[in-house]
């Protein structure tokens, strides 16, 4: 007699839920323009230098990390899955020039609440959670940064 064993094995995902105070217009291009990307786009005590993103599908993205303190730097990069303008991108999230299979995959998706925007970053592949010190709290602090940025009170 055969037997066989369940293969499904759970892959650690975690989502962040945010109402930016923007409307989703201003929310998506604060996520598809480099220059803006590089105000935002990094937890707090990091800079963002050498921002690239070619926001279609099948287009990369790439930028560099860089903490201020250490100088350490993270190089970071992906390739976009899904583009639907102002609703929803889908893009893997890794070392620049990753393969496709078998790297994390960031869903972000867009709903509009009046003049607000309410984001959620979903990343599957990374397990995560509040207090981490490390996937989570640094998205969590960039998103912090994204509304900041929104809100006109991030400096630089």
């Amino acid at each position: 007699m055969m037997s066989t064993a369940d293969s499904t094995e759970q892959i650690p995902e975690f989502s962040i839920t945010r109402t930016l105070e923007a409307p989703r217009a201003l929310a998506w291009k604060a996520w598809t323009d480099e220059a803006e990307l590089a105000r935002w786009l990094r937890p707090f005590g990091v800079s963002t230098d050498s921002v690239s993103f070619d926001v279609r599908v099948g287009g990369r993205f790439r930028y560099t990390m860089t903490n201020d303190e250490t100088g350490e730097q993270f190089p970071t990069g992906g390739e976009f899955l899904e583009v639907l303008p102002q609703d929803r991108l889908v893009f893997t999230w890794g070392e620049p020039d990753s393969p496709v299979e078998g790297t994390p995959v960031i869903t972000l998706t867009f709903t509009p609440e009046g003049e607000r925007t309410e984001l959620v970053l979903h990343l599957r592949g990374y397990d995560g959670q509040p207090g981490d010190g490390f996937v989570f709290d640094g998205w969590d602090e960039a998103l912090t940064n994204l509304d900041r940025h929104l809100r006109g009170e991030l400096p630089g």
